[in-house]
């Protein structure tokens, strides 16, 4: 009975967390818009390959060396520098030489080399800004478009609840016949045609969240929402 209750208790925990869906705020959508956004992501890699060229158009400055190290040997007969007398010996002889070359002609195309990869690097970052700049433009007035809508549906609520009272009211004085019949026909109508502005005003904030998360590539659409927020211009 007791691992019932338990797990009766996780079940019950669970659902309510999981009713408990999170509601991203325009900063949480803008960020994660850019960081999974694939022409960000393929811009980034240009900048990365444009430093490595950069890289190497510094390298191409810089001189090429080359060290050789000779080692020999001479076993025979040899005369002793000190007493003249031929003897055998067992002679070493170690040599070393270094060459350091510098490419003088290739001056002017390393240059030009060097501009380029310089170029290709403040190219790419201006295209990242502006595309940053761009996804959080559009993020931002995808968001507005869901508060938009979420307000325009509180408000055709609030306008059809002031009505079912007018609706109650007309019809109990109908009844008593203190107001004629075309009054409360009247009332009815408009009554139903706010009852058909809150389906679309659903409609409206159901579409406007779902365009908000295609734009940051999520596909659980239903449980997608965004946070209430007041912007305060400077």
């Amino acid at each position: 009975m007791k691992t019932k209750i338990i797990l009766l208790t996780f079940l019950l925990t669970a659902g309510l967390v999981h009713s408990q869906a999170k509601k991203w705020t325009l900063k949480a959508c803008i960020d994660y818009a850019i960081k999974h956004n694939i022409n960000v992501k393929q811009t980034e890699l240009d900048s990365e390959d444009a430093e490595i060229d950069k890289s190497s158009a510094v390298g191409n400055f810089l001189p090429t060396a080359r060290i050789g190290v000779s080692h020999s040997w001479n076993i025979g007969l040899n005369q002793n520098i000190t007493t003249g007398i031929l003897e055998n010996q067992t002679t070493q002889f170690t040599s070393a030489q270094g060459v350091i070359n510098v490419d003088i002609f290739k001056g002017l195309q390393n240059v030009n080399t060097l501009r380029r990869a310089n170029l290709n690097i403040l190219a790419n970052r201006y295209k990242l800004a502006d595309m940053k700049d761009d996804i959080s433009l559009s993020v931002a007035n995808g968001y507005l478009q869901v508060l938009f809508s979420r307000e325009n549906l509180e408000v055709a609520k609030a306008q059809y609840a002031v009505t079912e009272q007018d609706l109650k009211k007309t019809r109990e004085l109908v009844e008593s016949g203190v107001v004629p019949k075309g009054d409360l026909l009247e009332i009815e109508a408009t009554a139903a045609t706010q009852e058909q502005q809150i389906v679309n005003a659903e409609n409206e904030l159901r579409l406007s969240r779902i365009a908000l998360a295609q734009l940051l590539l999520i596909d659980d659409y239903e449980n997608f929402d965004v946070a209430d927020e007041d912007f305060v211009l400077p």
